[in-house]
């Protein structure tokens, strides 16, 4: 384990040198495993192992047949720790959500400067269908909208943790999510606050925005927060752990 360690460390190291140069950038392919290795004087079981690893951060793409290409997809990698902390319960639902919060907030200040006439059509349209939709539309829909919004925001950070948020949260409250839309009274607050949200963008207006986003969340966090399970998906069709949420 300990020589893996260090031969993923040479890997990485070499990695960052040749971006660093100019002699690799995003996209480009890396030398086959058999020059890597005898360039870093390791095996290639070794650099085999070290591109597994950095296949699994997001940092290379291997396309079998072609070979391994440098990637920038951090996604999964947050998406898996941001699981584990849960099922380890160092974090629950409210810190996942306090974080969602925030960042969701900031991409839409960041929005209101940088979206384009095209995704405002394209939440407009959201808004409309959203008025008379099923509660499993209206959940895709929803999902749609702020993703179109992370977007508009032009910071790939944000969107890149969003999107490892948006997946745990499918993840472990998936039930919790889908009664919101089932409850008449709660989804016509949430329809309201999007339309709200999408009319402050249309008018770049920043004040009504941020009080839109945040009556938004109002509505979805007093609907999680109580009485909210844990209820991972199995990915192999086992039974569901359930564990009830710390406050």
């Amino acid at each position: 384990m300990a020589e893996q360690q260090k031969s993923y460390k040479k890997v990485m190291a070499y990695l960052e040198q040749e971006i660093e140069n100019g002699s690799l950038s995003f996209g480009e392919q890396l030398p086959p495993e058999r020059e890597l290795a005898e360039r870093l004087g390791i095996s290639r079981n070794s650099v085999r192992e070290a591109i597994r690893q950095l296949e699994h951060m997001g940092f290379l793409i291997s396309n079998q047949g072609s070979g391994n290409f440098i990637s920038c997809n951090i996604q999964q990698n947050l998406q898996d720790s941001f699981n584990l902390l849960i099922l380890l319960q160092k974090i629950d639902y409210k810190q996942l959500a306090e974080l969602r919060t925030g960042l969701e907030l900031e991409a839409a200040v960041l929005a209101a400067d940088r979206i384009t006439d095209k995704q405002i059509g394209d939440l407009e349209k959201i808004i409309t269908e959203m008025r008379d939709c099923s509660p499993s539309r209206g959940d895709v829909l929803d999902k749609h909208l702020h993703e179109i919004i992370a977007e508009a925001s032009g910071n790939a950070l944000i969107i890149q943790i969003l999107q490892a948020l948006s997946g745990t949260i499918d993840r472990f409250i998936h039930d919790m999510r889908r009664h919101i839309f089932l409850d008449p009274k709660t989804a016509r607050q949430l329809h309201y606050a999007h339309e709200q949200i999408v009319n402050a963008l249309s008018r770049r207006d920043k004040i009504q925005l941020v009080l839109a986003v945040m009556h938004h969340f109002n509505i979805i966090n007093d609907n999680m927060y109580p009485e909210t399970y844990v209820r991972p998906v199995c990915a192999h069709g086992g039974g569901a752990g359930t564990g009830k949420k710390k406050a």
